[in-house]
């Protein structure tokens, strides 16, 4: 890492020290979830906390994932990918899908529209046909059109992520 030159719109220059700015970014408390995708027959999964809803109509999400991850095999314009909100008892899969291998023999899922896989246990899934894809520096921001839902447990609270670690998230109040 380390410091990295930024131009400003009115031609300044800036000089932003990446490990500050992780943690300027970490600050910002998010959700947790794993996108699953199925891509000629093989099974792909990864957590991200960049995850949001971006329009109701029409119907639309997006994430971010790092360009040079194993995922963006599975992904391109209409390929199927499913978003597993995750609940705060599943801190080992989040872990899991963000470096561990034999993710899927570790996990209960279901095939979902497409052929994604939906975890059992998750809060809650949306499955999405890739509408998108933009560059974003060393990301690729993908947006998905929403296709199915679901919603699986009534109770439980979501994973958050703060400051670099997994948290549960308390109601305020």
């Amino acid at each position: 890492m380390g410091k990295q030159s930024a131009q400003i719109a009115d031609g300044e220059k800036t000089v932003i020290d990446q490990r500050e700015l992780r943690q300027i970014f970490g600050r910002f408390a998010t959700g947790v979830a794993v996108i699953t995708a199925k891509y000629s027959g093989e099974l792909f999964g990864v957590t991200v906390n960049s995850f949001t809803s971006l329009s109701l109509d029409p119907p639309l999400i997006l994430f971010c994932l790092h360009s040079r991850s194993s995922f963006r095999a599975a992904l391109g314009v209409g390929a199927s990918f499913t978003v597993n909100i995750l609940s705060e008892e599943q801190r080992e899969i989040s872990t899991l899908f963000a470096s561990g291998a034999d993710r899927f023999l570790k996990v209960n899922s279901l095939p979902g529209l497409g052929g994604s896989p939906v975890l059992t246990n998750s809060l809650a899934y949306v499955t999405c046909r890739v509408a998108q894809e933009v560059p974003g520096g060393d990301h690729v921001i993908v947006i998905g059109k929403v296709v199915d839902i679901g919603l699986l447990r009534r109770t439980g609270a979501p994973l958050g992520f703060y400051a670099g670690a997994m948290h549960k998230l308390a109601p305020y109040g």
